[in-house]
């Protein structure tokens, strides 16, 4: 197997950048007001993340000629840290795109809760 290639560096490279972009679009709602909920969000994300790569990596092994079947039956939690450890590994490459994610999204949430503010003194609404 090659070492560097489109099937097995490039492309999973490429779904988990696009995966740290998109899945916090589905673990966070929109109209979120404050940090606490978009923090839980982004950890949803996080985790999804993680997920999705341990079972990518398991998938990039099988393809390599590895029975990840077998393995998983010797040895479930030494082969799930396998996985999830390499997964904790590509993000460096999804980390701080996720990061920036969170930080655009803080940044949305204050803004918010700005014009909430601003609202609440020019037309006498409550804040949310």
């Amino acid at each position: 197997m090659e070492a560097f290639g489109l099937s097995n560096t490039i492309l999973p490279v490429a779904v988990l950048l696009a995966l740290a972009v998109f899945v916090p679009v589905l673990t966070v709602s929109s109209p979120v007001m404050t940090q606490q909920a978009l923090a839980l969000g982004m950890l949803a994300a996080i985790g999804l993340v993680l997920l999705f790569a341990s079972l990518l990596f398991a998938e990039l092994y099988r393809r390599e000629g590895n029975d990840i079947v077998i393995a998983f039956l010797g040895d479930p939690l030494g082969r799930s840290v396998f996985f999830v450890s390499r997964a904790l590994m590509s993000g460096m490459f999804w980390g701080p795109i996720i990061a920036f994610v969170w930080f655009g999204r803080a940044i949305e949430v204050e803004r918010r809760k700005g014009e909430a503010k601003v609202r609440a003194k020019v037309y006498g609404e409550k804040p949310q």
